[in-house]
């Protein structure tokens, strides 16, 4: 089985920003212009290195209305899914708020995205540790700093994905696309499904064998629970999830656009608009 080295540099050039997709200080006043456009509430949880990380809000919840999380950047050279994240934001209006309950963390990461790494500065993985004991967060051996973060405020990242958790990662080692998607039933519905489409239609899907020793059918490894970001937040109460895998030996910019369908699909899915 191939592995990614934690520390091994990934850069692309985005022709959609022109920039490197680790050019944080872009990521970020980009971030910023999106934010104050659409009157998000911001809530910086604290610090990795010396970048804040922070959870985006709808500016005023609805009590009727789906809580929604849209979670990227936990590994440093998935360097698609925040700025998909952008791409998704330039897309939408504040009218999208009158139907769901929005919160959004772009970049989890922001030390081993701007090295383009996949492990934070410590050599730490941000996207492992996350654990329950005794239905209560729990950190372990394996919980990075900024994982002791996002634990810290479990009952606030909880209640916001208490209808659905999308994480968006990238593989490196990838030519095709596929996702870990989690729903209530024995089989993939048309969560599951709709998500994988809508990657599918930028690259081809893993149909058939095994990645990173799990099987995967159809594109999709179904209800594989492990100590992730988003497998915590389904155990949680979190009643869909997904973690979506674009393949990082595609080109970057169409990357960029799936990781933005695939957000705006969660929505459509999760948070249809009522005719």
């Amino acid at each position: 089985m191939l592995t990614r080295s934690p520390f091994e540099r990934f850069s692309w050039h985005s022709d959609i920003f022109d920039c490197q997709s680790t050019d944080i200080d872009r990521f970020y006043l980009q971030l910023e212009e999106e934010v104050q456009r659409l009157g998000l509430s911001a809530r910086t949880l604290g610090k990795a290195g010396s970048h804040p990380v922070t959870l985006y809000q709808s500016p005023a919840q609805k009590a009727q209305a789906p809580n929604l999380l849209i979670s990227s950047g936990f590994h440093g050279e998935e360097a698609a899914g925040p700025w998909g994240m952008l791409h998704f934001l330039s897309g939408i209006d504040a009218s999208l708020f009158e139907r769901v309950n929005l919160s959004l963390l772009p970049l989890v990461n922001p030390t081993g995205f701007s090295r383009g790494h996949r492990f934070n500065l410590q050599g730490q993985n941000p996207n492992r540790g996350y654990t329950l004991e005794g239905g209560r967060p729990a950190s372990n051996d394996d919980t990075s700093d900024e994982g002791k973060l996002l634990l810290e405020h479990a009952r606030l990242l909880q209640a916001a994905s208490r209808d659905g958790i999308l994480t968006c990662h990238e593989d490196v080692l990838e030519e095709r696309t596929y996702v870990y998607s989690f729903e209530p039933s024995q089989l993939p519905g048309q969560f599951s499904l709709r998500l994988r489409d809508a990657l599918g239609h930028y690259f081809p899907l893993a149909m058939e064998g095994e990645i990173d020793g799990l099987a995967v059918k159809d594109g999709v490894i179904f209800n594989h629970f492990d100590t992730s970001f988003e497998s915590f937040l389904v155990r949680s109460g979190a009643r869909f999830g997904m973690c979506s895998e674009t393949p990082g030996k595609q080109v970057f910019d169409q990357r960029v656009l799936a990781n933005s369908a695939v957000m705006a699909e969660f929505l459509a899915v999760l948070a249809p608009e009522v005719d």
